[in-house]
């Protein structure tokens, strides 16, 4: 492998294009961009066109080329591209729908060469047919010393059919159903204890069957958990046959900003946290579409940090040119905005930058889109962009990548449950996403490190380290989360709460009292009544009233004694309620102030979001003030449109800060530590700083990297 301390590069191949004619040219200019890394993906019937025939010309080719261009290479298994004699011989293998109906392969968005999705990979005939392909390839070229890692699988999800509505959910073939009687046969060890779960009667195991429609709760959050760990046990498998033949790194990484940032997870039913455990690297793919998404930017790379845990992990895929699809076309983003996006990664962490992709697509409903080049291949300005970054962060990759992102001193609470309970309902989480994403945006604005965490992997020790806990739209947290956040509240911790909390309890069915999950005593209070409104809400609070037009629930409370009332509604009755627990607080709120202030943004290329939201920033400020004695803070003062962080490592220090408005800024950044000089990496030229103090002109969607000493 070359030399890369800083994985810089684009997404390449993808199956017949670009065409081999091409890739010498293509490949010397985006060696000419500062890029030392290309990802290729293997489509299974590009490589495999006849039956255990690998075309070994064309790796070997592409290897070749890449190689005199000193380019290393990360090989993608698409094995959702089936070939067609794989098509043909294994018709009783292919996807099931929730009717019953087999989904014939065909082409796709991401997949123009055909047989997408596949086959079902729950067949043990598949599994064999896909651990030979695997073996094959590897042992071919894993010599190679340009290839630099292996991916098993493409943003592992269970695909969805998004020409139904709503989008069609998958796999009910034979083969899936037996696993899933198998997950449950673990999960409920008697066929006694699911019937209580889930309500129902059956009289043997056999006659379990997956939800086919609405409107359950627990059998459908089972469904989709199963599929969430089936997804998991695939990208083992086959990160395990890969690892056979070689020790390069596995890596893969999460679709669209990852599950948090998912509104159709309950369809694509996958956890980062589970697809990441096999893997030696993670990352996450990022499709913005505003420089109002940087905000999702930030949060899908904080929740991939958290995800990777020790682990290096990468923004694997940003989209880097034209946006839109087809006939649908909405114009090349700004050069700008996209050096924003790159930034933004790595200012939350990142180690490694790839972009979708180099040339626009040719084939397909992608066509004409997402490139870094024009239609003949040639640069453009964000080509240049990108290049500019590239370079810089070549020439000083040994600070990089070691910079350390500072610690959180808030922790967002991600229940995939809680998720998958809400899709159950309306076939999005739309509600979950925002309610997250605009906590997170509170804190984003304001430069507060946060840390996004899994409700089955904290404890009251691992909260223990942070100021405040937030957990939002908490409506079917699992025990082990429940157990953590009163373990860490009783400790001294403080935690701020949706409503709802554990309004289902395991099994999905309804709590006795609420807050559920025998938490009424560490809240302080009790639910008289719940309703939906998308009326504005008005809410006093320290004197001020603040009228919310985004908090969906309002949930009434009997307060219990000892616990005070900090907020009312315009009745006079409790809205918010704090209450001292153990050593510590914790404070329940009668209406969803993260989705009061979120931005209904997303990151997904086939679920962006249109339109604008209305964020109330009553519910910053009431939530601000409850955190008024906790001590967070971000360290530093800057201008109100400067997004920025001190990343260190060692002696070494670099403030990295972007202007998201469309206005020049001139202000004065101040940061708690003292230092003696300050160079812009990006111009050359020194900064003037006395102590903590600079002054800073920032030009529109400018962005800055100061290195501090």
């Amino acid at each position: 492998m070359f030399d890369t301390p800083f994985v810089f590069g684009t997404q390449y191949l993808r199956g017949m294009t670009p065409p081999q004619s091409d890739w010498d040219r293509d490949m010397e200019r985006i060696r000419g961009l500062g890029m030392n890394t290309i990802r290729a993906w293997l489509v299974w019937g590009v490589v495999e066109p006849a039956a255990g025939k690998i075309d070994t010309g064309y790796l070997d080719r592409f290897l070749d080329c890449a190689e005199r261009h000193s380019l290393n290479v990360g090989f993608l298994f698409h094995l959702h591209g089936a070939p067609e004699w794989a098509i043909q011989s294994h018709r009783k293998h292919w996807y099931v729908d929730a009717e019953g109906r087999a989904f014939e392969p065909s082409a796709r968005t991401n997949t123009p060469s055909g047989g997408w999705p596949g086959l079902c990979p729950d067949n043990p005939s598949v599994i064999r047919l896909e651990d030979r392909f695997i073996s094959r390839v590897v042992k071919h070229v894993s010599s190679r010393h340009n290839i630099a890692f292996w991916e098993p699988i493409n943003e592992p999800h269970m695909w969805m059919d998004f020409a139904r509505t709503p989008p069609g959910v998958f796999c009910y073939c034979p083969a899936t159903r037996l696993r899933f009687i198998d997950w449950l046969r673990k999960k409920y060890t008697s066929l006694d204890a699911l019937e209580n779960a889930w309500g129902r009667r059956h009289a043997r195991w056999q006659d379990v069957r997956p939800p086919t429609w609405r409107f359950g709760f627990s059998d459908w959050a089972d469904w989709r958990t199963f599929t969430a760990d089936n997804i998991a046990s695939l990208v083992e498998r086959r990160a395990a046959t890969i690892r056979r033949y070689t020790q390069q790194p596995v890596i893969a990484h999460a679709w669209g900003g990852g599950c948090v940032t998912n509104n159709h997870l309950g369809a694509m039913a996958f956890d980062d946290w589970k697809n990441a455990r096999s893997l030696d690297k993670w990352g996450y793919s990022a499709f913005p579409g505003s420089m109002g998404a940087t905000m999702m930017v930030g949060l899908g790379t904080d929740a991939t940090r958290n995800v990777a845990g020790d682990k290096e992990f990468w923004q694997s895929e940003l989209g880097s040119g034209d946006h839109g699809y087809g006939f649908d076309r909405k114009g090349r983003v700004d050069p700008d905005m996209l050096a924003m996006w790159c930034w933004e990664s790595i200012r939350h962490g990142a180690k490694g930058l790839l972009f979708w992709q180099y040339r626009k697509e040719a084939h397909g409903s992608e066509i004409g889109a997402l490139g870094l080049t024009d239609y003949a291949g040639e640069y453009t300005e964000n080509a240049h962009a990108v290049s500019r970054i590239g370079k810089l962060l070549t020439k000083h990759a040994g600070v990089f990548i070691k910079l350390q992102y500072p610690r959180a001193q808030v922790a967002l609470v991600f229940s995939y449950q809680s998720y998958v309970t809400e899709w159950a309902m309306y076939r999005t989480c739309n509600l979950s996403v925002d309610s997250l994403s605009g906590y997170y945006r509170m804190f984003w604005e304001k430069n507060i490190p946060v840390d996004i965490v899994h409700e089955d992997s904290i404890s009251a020790t691992s909260l223990a380290v942070y100021k405040a806990v937030v957990v939002p739209m908490p409506a079917a947290l699992t025990k082990n989360a429940r157990d953590a956040i009163s373990g860490y509240v009783s400790g001294g911790g403080l935690v701020i709460s949706d409503p709802f909390f554990c309004g289902f309890d395991d099994a999905k069915a309804l709590a006795r009292e609420m807050p559920g999950g025998g938490c009424v005593d560490m809240f302080g209070c009790s639910e008289i009544d719940i309703t939906t409104t998308k009326a504005p809400v008005t809410i006093s609070h320290n004197g001020k009233a603040y009228v919310l037009a985004n908090g969906h629930f309002r949930e009434h409370f009997n307060v219990k004694p000892g616990a005070s009332v900090v907020a009312v509604y315009d009745d006079g009755t409790a809205a918010i309620v704090s209450n001292s627990f153990g050593k510590g607080r914790a404070v329940m709120c009668g209406v969803n102030l993260g989705l009061a202030y979120s931005s209904r943004e997303s990151l997904g290329d086939e679920m962006i979001r249109e339109g604008k939201a209305r964020t109330d920033e009553g519910a910053m400020h009431i939530v601000y003030d409850i955190l008024a004695d906790t001590g967070i803070t971000s360290g530093m003062t800057v201008p109100p449109s400067i997004r920025a962080a001190m990343l260190s490592a060692e002696r070494q220090t670099v403030l990295l800060a972007g202007n998201i408005a469309r206005d020049a800024v001139r202000g004065e950044i101040i940061v708690e530590r003292s230092f003696t000089s300050c160079v812009d990496l990006i111009s050359g030229e020194s900064v003037n700083i006395e102590g903590g103090r600079m002054t800073i002109s920032f030009k529109a969607w400018e962005s800055k990297v100061l290195l501090l000493s």
